[in-house]
């Protein structure tokens, strides 16, 4: 799944720059860095620095104004839409900061969302599904709607979601975020299991617990947009 020591999410020069004049603000200045396979990093830093605007351009959910990503080691950024969509969908996952759960639909339906545009889950997909929902404890939710679950179950399951596509890569935007200490510790060792069967996991993140854990292999700093560290 991983490419041994090879990079798997590679920025250079990334730039994310917004209005002009008087009013222009970078939201990510010149940024580069290089996370190799099969290892989990973080990006720490104080709210509003720009992390989840990295993680967005990353991700190729958002054009940069200058600079470049590559994924498994190809260029995504001069992608057509149709392909960066592809990219999306077959070589990273990602889990937003509010997790992206529809509310008012079950579990199951939230997790086969993301397939409707290729035609709808297959049966296939279904049975992957249920194997990660018994892995993660989460078989008895299946058809519980979204507001009935609590924080750390409505995290796991957006992490399932971001699973089904078996993507290589990883990235997750505040995982942790205004969860207690015990479903701290769940999320942690979900996300370093998977890091130990060969995903690459890049987190944002402005909770030390996270940031500080002994078993993360990087941390990268942003602040105002700039990596300092």
């Amino acid at each position: 799944m991983n490419s041994g020591n090879g990079v798997m999410v590679q920025a250079i020069g990334l730039t994310k720059r917004y209005g002009t004049g008087h009013s222009e603000k970078y939201a990510v200045r010149d940024v580069s860095l290089a996370i190799p396979g099969g290892q989990f990093w973080i990006v720490s830093g104080p709210s509003g620095s720009g992390k989840t605007t990295l993680l967005g351009l990353l991700a190729g959910m958002i054009a940069p104004t200058c600079g470049e990503v590559r994924l498994c080691g190809e260029p995504i950024t001069h992608l057509r839409d149709h392909l960066r969509a592809l990219v999306r969908r077959h070589l990273v996952g990602v889990v937003f900061q509010e997790c992206a759960l529809v509310p008012r639909m079950t579990l199951g339906e939230n997790l086969f969302l993301p397939l409707v545009p290729e035609g709808g889950a297959t049966e296939a997909d279904r049975l992957k599904a249920g194997a990660l929902l018994e892995r993660f404890g989460m078989a008895e939710f299946a058809q519980a709607r979204v507001e009935q679950l609590s924080a750390g179950e409505r995290q796991r399951a957006a992490i399932i979601r971001a699973l089904l596509a078996d993507a290589p890569i990883l990235l997750l935007d505040e995982p942790t975020a205004s969860l207690d200490t015990e479903n701290v510790r769940m999320i942690l060792e979900v996300l370093l299991r998977l890091r130990d069967e060969g995903r690459t996991l890049l987190a944002s993140t402005h909770d030390q617990r996270l940031a500080e854990h002994p078993h993360i292999d990087g941390v990268l700093r942003l602040v105002d947009g700039v990596l300092r560290e």
